[in-house]
């Protein structure tokens, strides 16, 4: 997380990705955090062999090493890297729990739609006494 609030990483991999189409990115930081810090733009997604991705990582900032890349799709022909820009952090990291009813961390990924993105944007932008 730290390597994409600074823009070291500008890629996120990913052994498996969303179906439907999507433009913005939350970041959620497990523990010790457990907050949504920021937000970053998708510019666009590659699907590509480890060796692929690898490359692109090269050529665009990844934050990763090659062996961290063949380790994370190791038995995977194929995977993907999402490339982020525009990163968002927020002043007020955002408590989940508090946005959302029965919250869980996700594993991965989850959809948020227009309202809740915007519920995480307002918490972000309260002023803490």
């Amino acid at each position: 997380m730290e390597k994409i609030l600074s823009g070291e990483k500008r890629l996120e991999f990913r052994r498996s990705w969303a179906a439907e189409p999507v433009d913005v990115l939350v970041i959620y930081s497990s523990s010790p955090i457990q907050k949504i810090v920021a937000a970053v733009n998708v510019v666009g997604v590659t699907v590509g062999s480890p060796t692929s991705l690898w490359e692109l990582a090269k050529e665009k900032g990844g934050g990763v090493t090659r062996q961290l890349i063949y380790d994370y799709f190791d038995g995977k022909k194929s995977g993907f890297a999402i490339e982020i820009a525009d990163v968002l952090e927020f002043e007020h990291h955002v408590d989940p729990k508090k946005v959302f009813k029965g919250f869980l961390a996700p594993q991965s990924f989850r959809y948020l739609d227009a309202k809740d993105y915007n519920k995480i944007l307002q918490q972000s932008w309260k002023t803490r006494i």
